[in-house]
């Protein structure tokens, strides 16, 4: 006899449930597989290193910069004068500043002591304050020494309003050294390198502002102007976005 005669027949019905079962197995994935429900696109992560508030508050400040460079090359008796003078020497201290604030900075959150990080501050302003203090001297005036720290302050703002979230202190200095450099040089090469308009730059204007030694920013004055104004825009806007267009992996090494 054949084995499949020896074997029971099921009850009938009993295969109804089976179906069923092996239905629903057929629809229903099985545990551990990790099919996602449809529930829609995931939501967009956050930027970790930019905070909106704080990098609207670092970047009002350069955007204002911008803007008075701007309106004393359109106009430059609308404000003050003699504002120009001034503003030569704002673009000459920012130089300074984009390397002591960057050392300050790091300082603040750099490990050890209180004490320690208060002293190498110290060290870092005193020593760039003496460059300041040779051009106070030069203009016979206390205002590049002010100049100076009004401008590192600034620079500093960022770390002060706690733009950066807790353990990306030191790159996201990094990322704002590396930003204000190249604004700085490419704002440099611009204004240096094209022809720029006098716009509200006459020659009264020009000879009314005494300026002293030579060169092609004190026979153009017009060129800082134009320096400043691409220069804090361009720092401005890059603020608003955490600078988020230099990459970490482009940044040079700390050196410990």
């Amino acid at each position: 006899m054949p084995a499949s005669d020896s074997l029971p027949s099921p009850p009938s019905g009993a295969s109804r449930p089976a179906a069923a079962a092996a239905s629903a197995a057929a629809v229903t994935p099985a545990a551990g597989v990790g099919v996602a429900p449809a529930i829609g696109p995931a939501p967009a992560a956050a930027d970790p290193l930019t905070a909106p508030r704080a990098a609207l508050m670092s970047a009002v400040p350069d955007l204002a910069l911008g803007l008075v460079f701007l309106l004393t090359w359109v106009m430059p008796r609308a404000l003050e004068p003699r504002l120009a003078r001034s503003l030569l020497v704002v673009m000459v201290m920012e130089f300074i500043v984009i390397h002591s604030a960057a050392f300050m900075g790091l300082a603040v959150f750099a490990p050890g002591s209180r004490r320690s990080r208060a002293l190498a501050i110290a060290r870092f302003g005193g020593f760039y304050s003496l460059f300041a203090g040779g051009f106070a001297l030069a203009f016979g005036s206390i205002w590049p020494l002010l100049n100076y720290w009004g401008l590192t302050l600034n620079r500093l703002l960022s770390v002060l309003f706690g733009q950066a979230p807790d353990g990306e202190e030191q790159l996201f200095i990094r990322k704002g050294w590396a930003a204000t450099t190249l604004c700085y040089l490419g704002g440099a090469f611009l204004t240096t390198w094209f022809p720029l308009p006098r716009l509200g730059m006459t020659p009264d204007v020009v000879s009314s502002l005494e300026l002293p030694s030579s060169g092609l920013w004190i026979s153009q004055p017009w060129r800082p102007l134009a320096f400043g104004f691409i220069y804090f825009t361009a720092v401005g806007i890059s603020e608003l976005y955490g600078h988020r267009w230099i990459r970490a992996r482009d940044l040079p090494p700390l050196q410990s």
